[in-house]
């Protein structure tokens, strides 16, 4: 395109005329000036990352599937079953150091592969840039379509390009449109030396540096084709990568100029992208991507519109509203962020409603064939903090917190495919490394497998953590109790609950001197206790919630399956075991313990907070069901200091709050998140203030936190407003899924005005306990309302099967 050198508008600068802002989406007014700062579109497969330049468009394109091999795939690990017995005498004998030593001698840690753009697709306008500025300038994401649009206009008007990444067709698809009366003229090339900044937190390899390219150039039958090649190092792993993109002009002229495609004087461009990733050379002389592209329509509202009609329908289900004035909703992302850093002490109500919008819309864009990664699905460099991966000990899990309640099912298929996808390999974990039966999950895995490889002698016992297994079992178990799916149940999340509380019987075998078994070794990630400095431990609190609570599982789908019921089977010995999983303990400060064994003490300042395990993702400790527990557990997360005020800390601490009813709780950690410079423009947010370290976690999480302090469900329970803050005194959700087949249409609240009002429909009839821990003063329904043996705060309520139910709560003055 024939477009300008520097923008003339500032931060407010008016969007152009004839360019319409999103009503849920963002936009700013000028290019991202580094990938950070990109906005962003993504098919779950596929991702996009955007910098709006109207002189030279750079989109850095990603594929899920695109990790650097390092020699790990085929990797298992290491039999040490036979040292198990050893270390667990070692570790009973206070020799936390030894045990830890000794059970992995021999063995290094191995990190995962790294995840890695594709490359850089860049659009070059044809003679560089010319001698009038221009203005207006305006980039946009549109969270209802998936597209991300820059405008500009010069002396001879708007000129636009369009972009997303097609859920139907699986394409990233290009529009270009130029200025009336003008042509499109730009260059197409491929760029592969993007930023390879060394991270203290990587593999600390240099791989990257070893991928060979080759790029490609060629027109046929009107179209131009860019094709970039990728080789791996040999012997490593996969084979390597392709990406294609057929170039479209109408009108015009498109020639090959090297390894450039150049179009001349066109009405307009449409581009096509495919990536593949390839495991042996044949598969990708095989052409596919080209040969799919060729066979694809060139319309991109024919495309647009079979996207839409996948990407919106899921995408609208559920929205906040915090009554934010209509002139801050529609402020740029950079003047919404610096006022945010500007006012560090209080959430900016505009923001919130915005990230809302946006963690759901990029948690969908990155959630497809897997779940998101650490940077979600996009990433600008070859190398990336803790390989770009899925680590399973807080961060993937807090990134999948609202798939499921936040109305998001069908995103969830990718994470589902992972977790049962690797089953075998969890298999392998137990049997090698504990001479076990079910599984052990490993901390971290790329998505090529789930192999525990990631441990050493000291710094990191990761094969020490038995608890992962049921945290990753949780968001399957949370669907089935969301949805009732039997055939879910039935096929896949009941056989693998039942084996994993194999493992536990084969684990389970010490006792201590009341009977009860011992967790040893045992590992509370990623923290050690205070006294011992090592990591290594007995019976920390998180492994044993996650235990009793596996157990229980087990029990729960076997009864409901109608198997394992005879004499001497699951049920009758998973039953007797979960008698003597020992109890929880309360320190001297009358805070829950981290580690339930004398003479380990608490090690406050940390990002982690594995022993509320229980509180969060689980409902054990609740005031309803274990309200002695309740004050522990608020002592613990009082105490608990914020280390470097990691996001996933900041966050899974907020969830923590929101179980236990303390909203000031949830907006002081959210806060933490907002109010430390963790925004980009985009509204991707980093691992650590300042913007250090790009990572989805806040991003994809963060409407998962507002959703649990606005409502709560539990098996027959219904929670109004558990854990609102006080700042939000006015406002709007819906589309939120219940546990126990509640939808919940919407959830109106208004604080001065002392109404708060629910509308559900539940896919069974059946009697739930509505709860208002702020009061009730009275409760209008056309159902059924009776008291509750919990008191005034609660009711009784029938619902029928399939009835839209609308309930008012009439709260009270104070």
């Amino acid at each position: 395109m024939h477009s300008a050198r520097s923008h003339a508008g500032g931060p407010t600068a008016p969007a152009p005329a004839q360019v319409a802002l999103p009503d849920r989406g963002i936009h700013d007014t000028s290019p991202a000036e580094s990938w950070t700062d990109g906005f962003l579109t993504g098919n779950g497969e596929y991702g996009a990352v955007v910098y709006g330049d109207p002189a030279l468009e750079k989109v850095v394109l990603n594929h899920h599937r695109l990790v650097l091999p390092n020699g790990t795939r085929d990797l298992t690990p290491p039999v040490l079953a036979d040292r198990l017995e050893s270390i667990r005498d070692q570790a009973l004998a206070g020799d936390y150091a030894g045990a830890s030593r000794d059970f992995a001698a021999g063995w290094e840690l191995r990190w995962t592969q790294t995840y890695h753009p594709a490359y850089e697709l860049r659009i070059a306008t044809a003679n560089g840039p010319v001698s009038d500025r221009y203005h207006r300038y305006v980039r946009s994401t549109d969270f209802r379509t998936g597209e991300v649009t820059s405008a500009w206009t010069d002396g001879h008007g708007t000129w636009s390009r369009r972009v997303f990444v097609s859920r139907a067709d699986r394409v990233i698809v290009h529009e270009l449109a130029p200025a009336p009366g003008r042509t499109v003229d730009v260059t197409l090339s491929v760029h592969t030396a993007l930023d390879d900044t060394p991270t203290v937190h990587g593999g600390g390899d240099d791989l990257h540096s070893r991928v060979s390219f080759t790029t490609l150039a060629e027109t046929r039958a009107g179209s131009g084709w860019l094709t970039l090649r990728g080789t791996y190092p040999e012997g490593m792993g996969a084979y390597g990568y392709e990406g294609v993109t057929r170039v479209v002009p109408t009108g015009g002229t498109v020639t090959v100029s090297g390894s450039t495609v150049v179009v001349t004087g066109a009405a307009g461009l449409t581009l096509l992208t495919r990536l593949e990733r390839h495991e042996t050379p044949p598969a990708r002389d095989a052409r596919r991507p080209h040969a799919g592209l060729a066979a694809l329509e060139v319309d991109y509202e024919a495309l647009l519109g079979r996207h839409t009609e996948i990407h919106s329908e899921l995408y609208d289900r559920s929205r906040l509203d915090l009554n934010a004035p209509g002139a801050d909703r529609r402020l740029p992302t950079t003047e919404l962020i610096a006022r945010q850093n500007a006012d560090r002490g209080s959430i900016d109500l505009a923001l919130l409603e915005r990230l809302y919008d946006s963690g759901r819309y990029l948690f969908l864009s990155s959630s497809g064939i897997l779940p998101p990664r650490l940077t979600g699905i996009w990433t600008g460099a070859w190398t990336a903090a803790w390989a770009g991966d899925f680590t399973t000990d807080a961060n993937v899990n807090l990134q999948v917190a609202g798939g499921t309640t936040l109305d998001m099912a069908e995103a969830m298929q990718g994470y589902f495919d992972l977790v049962l996808g690797q089953l075998d390999h969890w298999r392998t974990n137990a049997r090698n490394l504990y001479g076990a039966r079910g599984f052990l999950a490993p901390s971290r895995t790329d998505g090529e497998y789930g192999h525990m490889l990631h441990f050493d002698g000291g710094g990191f016992p990761g094969h020490c953590w038995t608890g992962g297994a049921d945290w990753l079992l949780h968001p399957l178990l949370e669907y089935y109790e969301i949805t009732g799916d039997q055939t879910f149940l039935q096929h896949k999340l009941g056989p693998a609950l039942m084996e994993l509380a194999l493992f536990y019987e084969d684990f389970l075998t010490r006792t201590d001197g009341n009977g009860s078994a011992v967790f040893v070794p045992s590992f509370s990630m990623e923290n050690a206790p205070d006294n011992t400095g090592e990591y290594l431990s007995i019976n920390a609190t998180g492994d044993i919630a996650a235990g009793r609570h596996a157990l229980q599982a087990a029990i729960d789908a076997a009864n409901t399956l109608g198997v394992e019921q005879a004499a001497g089977e699951g049920v009758e010995r998973w039953t007797a075991l979960l008698d003597r999983i020992p109890g929880y303990r309360i320190n001297e400060e009358g805070a829950l313990a981290e580690w339930s064994w004398p003479g380990l003490a608490d090690r406050y300042d940390h990002r982690h907070i594995q022993h509320l395990y229980a509180v969060w993702p689980l409902h054990e400790i609740n005031p309803e069901e274990r309200p002695d527990l309740v004050p522990g557990a608020l002592k613990a997360l009082e105490l608990r200091g914020d280390q470097n005020l990691s996001a996933h800390g900041s966050l899974h601490r907020a969830l923590a709050a929101a179980r236990l009813k303390d909203g000031t709780k949830v907006y002081d950690n959210l806060r933490k998140i907002l109010g430390n410079d963790m925004l980009f423009r985009s509204l991707m947010t980093s691992h650590n203030p300042g913007r250090h370290i790009y990572n989805a976690d806040a991003a994809h999480a963060l409407p998962a936190v507002v959703a649990e302090a606005l409502l709560c469900t539990r098996q027959g329970v219904l929670e109004l407003l558990p854990a609102l803050p006080e700042q939000w005194e006015r406002g709007r959700i819906t589309g939120i899924r219940g546990r126990g087949g509640i939808r919940v249409h919407s959830l109106d609240w208004d604080l001065p005005g002392r109404t708060a009002t629910v509308t559900v429909t539940s896919d069974q009839t059946q009697d739930v306990t509505l709860i208002s821990r702020r009061g009730m003063t009275s409760v209008t329904t056309s159902a059924h309302v009776g008291l509750s043996a919990l008191g005034p705060h609660a009711r009784r309520v029938s619902l029928t099967t399939g009835q839209r139910t609308r309930i008012t709560v009439s709260l009270p003055t104070a």
